[in-house]
């Protein structure tokens, strides 16, 4: 999991958790209220894999677009 995003159908919206520092990860979602992805903390990202779908890329692109062009960067 350290070198690749993995994806998330959750509360409706997309998440991701994605590479960070070195030995890190990081967990973001979709704010619905202001479009901007909001790290989560560790009970959400707990919550991704017991209340989320874990996706794969392509489903998750065709589900929400693709990062950087339909949906916001991720920093």
């Amino acid at each position: 999991m350290a070198n690749q995003i993995k994806y998330f159908e959750w509360n409706k919206g997309p998440a991701i958790i994605k590479p960070s520092k070195p030995g890190h990860v990081k967990g973001l979602f979709l704010s619905p209220t202001t479009n901007k992805w909001t790290p989560a903390n560790v009970m959400q990202v707990g919550d991704f894999f017991d209340n989320g779908d874990m996706i794969n890329k392509d489903d998750f692109q065709e589900r929400f677009g693709i990062i950087g062009k339909d949906l916001p960067s991720v920093i």
